[in-house]
């Protein structure tokens, strides 16, 4: 299904993607972030799928423990993929090319763009799933902590990711197109929230950008 896009992409985010975060951009970044948000609105075409099923409908016994505590007490899933569609591949590759400094700050807003989509669809869908009397936790994505970037392949056919919004997955286990993702969240009859993966666990521990700034690479306020 296709998805609105919002009216402007969260720049603040974008910039602490870039490792600018709190910075106030000059004249000249400003006017190259809105190049660049102007394209990339232009190019893309949010789309997404999901699916709800009980928990035992999925094989997640050898994802690793943080997925595990993500779902404690869930007794359904709602599996998510979304995508902001081939041109922005296109595009991106273009700049790469052409304007480094303009690629730079596209990729990043791109992938706050494609955030930001999956935030209204989560709110909707959490307002869908309390208003029958259950919960769901925040959304918990393959690669996250200790959970195998595997579990793309099953979660992708599982909602039929390809028919449904145009994303499939690679032999490695990646998303194509490049700016897409997916998501687990779990359903329960009582308050939820999930858990956040730990850098303790995360694959990218011993190279991450964000931890080497002091930082993390998720939201403070989510």
């Amino acid at each position: 299904m296709e998805r609105r896009k919002p009216a402007a992409i969260d720049r603040a985010t974008a910039l602490r993607y870039m490792g600018a975060a709190g910075w106030t951009p000059d004249t000249a970044t400003a006017a190259l972030l809105d190049k660049a948000e102007e394209q990339v609105l232009a190019a893309a075409a949010p789309r997404a799928v999901y699916r709800r099923l009980p928990r035992t409908a999925l094989p997640l016994e050898d994802c690793g423990t943080d997925l595990t505590r993500h779902l404690f007490g869930c007794g359904e899933v709602l599996l998510l993929a979304a995508t902001l569609g081939s041109e922005i591949d296109k595009l991106l590759r273009r700049m790469e090319v052409s304007d480094i400094a303009l690629a730079t700050a596209a990729d990043a807003l791109a992938s706050v763009l494609l955030e930001q989509v999956c935030d209204e669809l989560e709110s909707e869908l959490r307002a869908a799933v309390q208003a029958q009397g259950v919960f769901m936790t925040g959304r918990y994505a393959p690669g996250y902590g200790d959970c195998p970037l595997e579990l793309n392949d099953t979660l992708c056919l599982t909602v039929d990711s390809v028919r449904g919004c145009g994303l499939a997955v690679t032999p490695q286990h990646l998303l194509t197109p490049r700016k897409s993702t997916t998501a687990i969240l779990g359903i329960a009859d009582h308050p939820v929230t999930g858990t956040r993966a730990g850098c303790a666990t995360c694959h990218l521990r011993d190279t991450c950008s964000f931890r080497k700034r002091g930082t993390t690479c998720f939201k403070q306020d989510r």
